[in-house]
């Protein structure tokens, strides 16, 4: 009789143990819903204010670099911006300043459009994608062209700021590519033995 008695006790706990909630799951199944996702409950940033907030800041940009004005540049750029040229040499905030007082980068013009932006859920932080159409000098060397440009802003209490840059030169093939993608995202779908090879 002890040892049913025994067994059956050892069963119980068994099972009540199997039932209740591990004490240090850290798992999300045992949260509350807002504490798996606190960013469902904080405001969505308005994507389209930064939209334009963004480009206007690109527009004032061009302005600023085609007229040589440092103190716009320097009040644009983050600590540790970095820019990426169209050679691929690096440079950072400063240095782009310093070419731009020593003359080493001059710009007849400057003109971006086509800018688009993509922000991200808390609003701090955006990237934008333009073409920049360039004469002039940058870091000693000269630019004349269409650029394919990406920027990195960031929301600092001082407002959007640039943490860093980099332009690609627009060459004819890059043009094609961009047509033959437009035009294939129209095209009727290819029937599975041509996506193939035909096998």
């Amino acid at each position: 009789m002890r040892k049913f008695l025994y067994l059956a006790m050892l069963s119980t706990a068994s099972f009540l143990i199997a039932c209740s909630p591990a004490a240090n799951n850290s798992s999300n199944a045992n949260k509350p819903a807002n504490a798996v996702n606190n960013s469902a409950t904080a405001p969505a940033a308005n994507s389209a204010a930064i939209d334009t907030e963004i480009k206007k800041i690109v527009a004032d940009m061009a302005v600023a670099l085609q007229k040589g004005d440092v103190a716009a540049c320097e009040k644009l750029y983050t600590e540790n911006y970095m820019f990426v040229a169209p050679d691929g040499s690096l440079a950072t905030g400063a240095e782009r300043i310093a070419s731009m007082k020593s003359g080493g980068t001059k710009y007849e013009s400057i003109r971006y459009d086509d800018v688009t932006v993509r922000s991200n859920a808390e609003g701090n932080g955006a990237v934008s994608i333009s073409r920049a159409t360039v004469k002039g000098v940058n870091l000693g060397k000269p630019v004349d062209g269409q650029f394919r440009v990406t920027h990195v802003w960031s929301k600092t209490k001082d407002g959007w700021k640039l943490a860093s840059g980099q332009t690609t030169p627009i060459t004819a093939a890059a043009t094609d590519t961009n047509k033959t993608a437009a035009n294939s995202n129209s095209a009727a779908p290819v029937a599975n033995g041509n996506a193939n090879g035909g096998k």
